[in-house]
């Protein structure tokens, strides 16, 4: 078994996630693109009603993946932390000293799935949500609060997917797998850290709030970093989007945050949903 992060992380996961983003981005003539389109929609039961324009009308595979929805489909509840992304709650619960587990028990450490390694560990003692984005879901993701954007940190890494084959591959997948970091911070200093992780034919993750994107073809190295000019953003807002569909990990400092009563693992999200709500919030 020693022998198996070392042949992982020879898989050759990011060049053909990127050779299955430039496929993507493919545009065929209108007739052939409309049953691409139909076709992939169909095998992936994606929601066409709920997307903002026709199916037919997405020049690309890659356009349709990164669809936005109707601006009526979706309800932001006030004055709470709400789901970022629509997906499967594969995971919640409180990190023990830092540690929470990935979505099949596996124990992990913050600081590494963060790629934060100095600075205030506030994540010491947080609440996590884990939510699996499947091809079929709505790829973009959107701030969970009000606040701002003042930190982002980036951690390249394998692309294996994020279900259960690539748990069974690796252990550590969501700490191994490439990693795009959004740290939001509220009013009342309230911080979230919003992990987007990578996988298997993501081709790319992007931000609002910056020109990076991840899996572009060179090698990068990792880095943690403050905005310059803080990115404000209300709860709901676009924050970035997946090009194809992974899993966002929301770390929810716990000072005084009560979740949602009623959240099970393996239910349903979407974006906008309430996940908790600070105590200490205003009322």
């Amino acid at each position: 078994m020693s022998l198996l992060p070392k042949f992982l992380d020879r898989l050759p996961t990011s060049l053909a996630s990127r050779a299955f983003g430039f496929v993507s981005d493919v545009e065929f003539a209108s007739p052939v693109q409309r049953v691409v389109n139909s076709a992939f929609a169909h095998l992936a039961h994606i929601n066409v009603s709920e997307a903002e324009h026709p199916v037919s009308s997405y020049r690309s595979l890659n356009a349709l993946f990164t669809r936005r929805l109707r601006p009526d489909v979706r309800t932001v509840a006030p004055g709470a932390l709400v789901s970022p992304v629509d997906g499967r709650l594969s995971h919640l619960g409180v990190a023990s000293h830092g540690t929470t587990v990935e979505a099949k028990g596996h124990p992990y450490r913050l600081e590494e799935l963060l790629a934060v390694t100095d600075g205030e560990p506030w994540f010491e003692d947080a609440y996590v949500f884990t939510i699996y984005l499947s091809p079929s879901d709505y790829h973009h993701i959107h701030a969970p609060m009000s606040g701002r954007v003042v930190s982002m940190s980036y951690a390249p890494g394998r692309l294996l997917p994020v279900n259960r084959l690539g748990y069974l591959l690796a252990d550590d997948l969501l700490p191994a797998n490439e990693r795009l970091t959004s740290f939001v911070v509220d009013a009342q200093g309230h911080r979230v850290a919003v992990v987007k992780v990578g996988a298997t034919c993501v081709g790319r993750i992007s931000v609002e709030y910056d020109d990076f994107r991840t899996n572009a073809g060179r090698l990068r190295q990792g880095f943690f970093r403050e905005l310059p000019t803080p990115y404000a953003v209300e709860a709901g807002d676009p924050l970035g989007c997946f090009e194809l569909g992974s899993t966002v990990v929301l770390v929810v400092e716990r000072r005084d945050f009560v979740p949602e009563v009623g959240l099970e693992c393996g239910q349903r999200m979407r974006y906008g949903q309430a996940l908790g709500r600070w105590e200490s919030d205003p009322a």
